[in-house]
C-alpha cells in the first residue's frame, strides 16, 4: 500500500512538472492572487524588479539574492494586469545567470501596467513583488 501510494505521488509531481517550449511560450489567463492574512509568510529572498525600456520590445527583469548571494530559482513568472480592464498577461521569464531572470513584453501593449513576479524554488518557497511600470 505504501509503494503505491508513494508511486501515485511520484507520478502526479512528475506530470505536474512537465513545460514543453510551446506550454513556456503560450499566453495564460490566471485570475489575480489575492493577499490575505492566511498569505502572511515571512520573505527570505531580496527581491529587485525593473522594466528596460530602452530595447524593443521592453523587457521585464528581476534579481534574487538569498543572503547577499545570486539566488536561482525553480521557476519564474511575471503576471501583468492593466489596471483599467484588469487583463492579465503571464510571461514566463527565462535565465540569465546570477539570479537574474527575464521576459520580453512583446504581447503587452503599450501603456502602465501592475507587474507581479512570482517566485518558486524548494521547498515550496512562493516569493513575489509587485510595481505600476509604464511599458512602452
Amino acid at each position: 500500500m505504501k509503494k503505491l501510494l508513494l508511486l501515485s505521488g511520484l507520478t502526479l509531481a512528475l506530470a505536474a512538472c512537465g513545460n514543453t517550449t510551446e506550454e513556456a511560450q503560450s499566453e495564460e489567463t490566471h485570475e489575480p492572487a489575492e493577499e490575505s492574512a492566511e498569505h502572511d509568510h515571512e520573505h527570505v529572498l531580496d527581491i529587485n524588479l525593473t522594466v528596460d525600456n530602452e530595447t524593443d520590445p521592453s523587457i521585464i527583469s528581476v534579481e534574487l539574492l538569498k543572503e547577499d548571494e545570486a539566488y536561482e530559482a525553480d521557476r519564474v513568472r511575471f503576471e501583468v494586469q492593466e489596471p483599467e480592464t484588469e487583463e492579465i498577461t503571464w510571461l514566463n521569464a527565462e535565465h540569465q545567470g546570477d539570479g537574474v531572470y527575464t521576459a520580453k513584453t512583446a504581447e503587452v501593449e503599450p501603456g502602465e501596467y501592475s507587474v507581479t513576479a512570482h517566485i518558486n524554488g524548494p521547498e515550496d518557497l512562493h516569493e513575489h513583488t509587485e510595481d505600476i511600470f509604464e511599458i512602452e
